[in-house]
């Protein structure tokens, strides 16, 4: 294990490194002092066994040290053979189950998936694709877009319900703060709109 000096001393050699390494990029001619010979970059990979963190972090040495990278599967992707399906997940609880079943719900098999779609988890010793907590299902579009639209259709309901209230809220203010206006309503000559009629 490092010292608290020996990091101390790292991180100023980084410092330092880093400071030269943007000079230089900036088109600056780093001090004397800290002048490094920078030669061709080398088509093999370094040694291993012998490299350091600080080394490998040194811009200005020449290394070819390849960058791996891996790209993180989407685990809930699902692509189903049949398209008047539709993929959703849910919550491994009996209970949730036992309803989404109820409502034709079904659990998605090796066989509901589209040929050429490479799925990032395997099925269980059951044939059911689980990720966690949550199960892969399919359900027919009629039901879910049936649920989805009349979710919407209430949404909209209770907003224009939301609009009459605060319509008459403001009936209500603007004859408060204004005694004219209440007059004007005792003698009939004036009314609001009326969304009813």
């Amino acid at each position: 294990m490092s010292s608290p000096e020996q990091i101390s001393a790292e991180v100023a050699e980084r410092i330092k490194l880093a400071g030269e390494a943007a000079a230089e990029q900036a088109g600056e001619q780093p001090k004397a002092e800290s002048q490094i010979i920078i030669e061709k970059p080398k088509s093999k990979e370094p040694n291993w066994a012998e490299l350091t963190e600080l080394e490998a972090t040194n811009l200005r040495l020449p290394l070819n040290i390849p960058l791996i990278d891996h790209d993180i599967p989407a685990y809930m992707d699902i692509k189903l053979a049949d398209t008047e399906y539709v993929a959703v997940w849910a919550n491994r609880d009996q209970r949730r189950l036992g309803q989404l079943e109820a409502e034709g719900y079904e659990f998605i098999r090796p066989e509901h998936i589209a040929k050429g779609f490479k799925l990032p988890l395997k099925f269980d010793s059951e044939k059911l694709y689980i990720y966690q907590d949550v199960i892969a299902m399919r359900v027919h579009k009629r039901i879910l877009f049936g649920k989805r639209r009349r979710t919407q259709e209430l949404s909209v309901k209770q907003l224009q319900g939301m609009g009459q209230i605060a319509l008459d809220e403001v009936n209500k203010q603007m004859i408060q703060r204004n005694s004219r206006m209440e007059e004007a309503f005792d003698k009939g000559r004036m009314s609001f709109f009326d969304v009813n009629i």
